[in-house]
């Protein structure tokens, strides 16, 4: 027990002798109890001068006593030793934590396999790469000289004897291993490439060429001194229409059944193609239901008719019909198509098909026709299609050649009387060359011949630039017009059979020929006889033609014929076509 001397009473205190003496760790005498103060209420005289706990003076400070500065006043063995605290105090020992320093530790166990310290320290930054040395393996060096502890306890022996960690080690085991960050090592840095000249190697065997196509017509013979190369003549000019004050036509307007050219009495006529059509469609009126028992589609497919309109002729294949029967009246109307029409659904079969072997454009649609008694005429872009790049899935023949035309911007146009395609472009020259001396125009129409005239305005932007590419084969390629920055493109072209360059440059060239201000001209006219034109005659889809108005000639793509006979006996017969002029090369 610790005792003290307390002061009784809040009265100034008196000196009273030397100052107490502290008492060692021992037994308190006797002696000491009767001065000890006694807890009981505090006299009521006393309570002015109670001191509050806030209001302490500073001058008590010096009295303090520090703890580091203790004097022993009395006999020495009275103090009390530091080193002597008893061992109550072991559940206050330090537990394992951080609380050490690194200075601390006075023994380093030295691991075998020691890492290299050279680099443990050293972290990679720019420096030359270990072009030469040998291949490292991080996995095969920690295999061959690297122990990997298992997941049991490390038994260690020290002298011959287990060592086992005490209660409060003063060592401490740090088993991490850092492995040193190597340089880096190039791949296949052995191998060179060197800078030769190509080998040609086959070839003869990388393009598959076909029968050869003369593109710049025929010589002309004509030495020029200033240029040795071959001079393409100019093509032909259409010729002139024959301008008369007044045309006179006899129209004769004929339907027979094949084969055996039974004549059907038949009214309202109509024979049409457009460019995005690849057979002709026919429709008409009979009167009789003999007539439709002459016509009518069997077990044995659809009967053969043919038309004749003053001269020109088409070959049908009648696909429907239909009858309305009103008492007293009956009426009948037949529809029909040109024979291109069996080369597509529901005629034809679908095919899936996948080239083995290299194979062109126009090789491929010729052999769509093999032993269907069709030929092909192929006028448009050709371009060479590699090994699995043509591929297609339950398509028709007819199905297949549409889409090869359309890869390049071509149309299909079939003949009217006869098995035969033609596969031509779209528009034969761009229409920024409509105007030029050397433009391939077809027909002359001039305004003298026309009944009825209209138009329709369908503007599109004026696009110089095109992307066009392929996808899992073919190439890539900006069509830009020359002379232009290619500042506004048009939207991109992406198609699988896009696999050669002409093909490209073709599929560009025909977009940018659909942009610019473009009108629809409709025009009304006669369809003069096949023996005596005049110089016009049936217009077809895809010919160029040159309309010499007297404010100006401008040139138009024709886009669609229409043949139309109203009545019976003298028949009046009216040829429309649908003319695609853009002012913005034409102003």
């Amino acid at each position: 027990m610790l005792t003290a001397e307390v002061a009784a009473g809040w009265s100034a205190a008196r000196p009273a002798g030397p100052p107490p003496v502290i008492a060692s760790w021992r037994a308190t005498q006797s002696c000491d109890v009767q001065r000890q103060a006694s807890w009981r209420t505090a006299q009521a005289a006393e309570q002015a001068l109670r001191a509050r706990w806030a209001a302490s003076q500073a001058q008590d400070a010096a009295t303090g006593v520090p703890w580091a500065t203790a004097l022993a006043r009395l006999d020495g063995a009275t103090a009390a030793l530091w080193a002597a605290s008893r061992a109550v105090d072991l559940s206050l020992q330090g537990r394992w934590d951080a609380s050490l320093r690194p200075v601390d530790v006075r023994l380093l166990l030295i691991y075998n396999p020691a890492p290299p310290a050279r680099d443990s320290n050293h972290t990679l930054r720019t420096r030359r790469s270990d072009e030469t040395g040998p291949r490292r393996n991080a996995a095969s060096v920690i295999s061959a000289g690297l122990y990997v502890p298992g997941s049991g306890p490390l038994m260690f022996e020290f002298a011959g004897r287990p060592y086992f960690p005490p209660t409060s080690p003063e060592v401490f085991f740090d088993f991490r291993y850092t492995p040193p960050v190597a340089r880096i090592q190039p791949v296949d840095s052995d191998v060179a490439a060197r800078w030769r000249p190509a080998r040609t190697l086959n070839l003869g065997m990388a393009v598959p060429w076909g029968r050869a196509r003369a593109l710049d017509g025929a010589l002309t013979g004509i030495a020029y001194p200033d240029y040795p190369g071959p001079v393409k003549p100019l093509p032909p000019p259409p010729p002139d229409p024959e301008i008369l004050d007044a045309y006179m036509i006899a129209n004769t307007v004929t339907l027979v059944v094949l084969p055996s050219r039974t004549p059907i009495e038949a009214k309202n006529l109509r024979v049409a193609l457009d460019a995005d059509s690849y057979s002709w469609s026919f429709s008409a009126e009979i009167f009789t239901r003999a007539a439709l028992e002459l016509v009518r589609p069997d077990a044995s497919g659809g009967r053969e008719v043919e038309l004749d309109i003053n001269g020109w002729r088409w070959v049908l294949v009648v696909e429907r019909y239909s009858r309305q029967l009103r008492f007293p009246t009956e009426a009948y109307t037949i529809t029909a198509s040109t024979r291109s029409q069996l080369l597509a659904a529901p005629y034809a079969p679908a095919r899936t098909a996948l080239n083995a072997a290299p194979i062109n454009a126009a090789q491929a649609a010729t052999e769509q026709l093999l032993y269907t008694g069709f030929t092909l005429d192929w006028q448009a872009t050709d371009w060479t299609f590699p090994a699995g790049a043509l591929s297609y899935q339950g398509q028709t023949a007819m199905q297949v050649i549409a889409r090869l035309a359309e890869t390049v911007g071509a149309i299909v146009r079939p003949a009217p009387d006869a098995d035969a395609l033609e596969v031509l472009p779209r528009y034969p020259v761009p229409p920024w060359e409509w105007s030029q001396v050397d433009a391939p125009i077809s027909r002359i129409i001039p305004p003298v011949m026309m009944t009825e005239l209209s138009g329709e305005w369908t503007p599109q932007p004026a696009w110089n630039a095109c992307y066009t590419s392929g996808t899992a084969h073919g190439v890539s390629m900006l069509v830009r017009r020359a002379g232009t920055a290619g500042d506004n493109p048009a939207p991109d072209v992406y198609d699988d059979w896009l696999t050669g360059q002409a093909a490209n440059q073709a599929r560009g060239t025909h977009e940018l020929s659909r942009g610019g201000n473009i009108e629809l001209v409709g025009m009304t006219m006669p369809l003069f006889p096949h023996h005596d034109d005049h110089g016009v005659g049936l217009i077809l889809p895809g010919q160029l033609c040159r309309v010499p108005e007297e404010t100006g000639p401008w040139v138009g793509l024709c886009l669609g014929v229409e043949i139309s006979s109203s009545g019976t006996g003298a028949a009046d017969v009216r040829q429309q076509i649908k003319l695609e002029r853009n002012h913005t090369w034409q102003p």
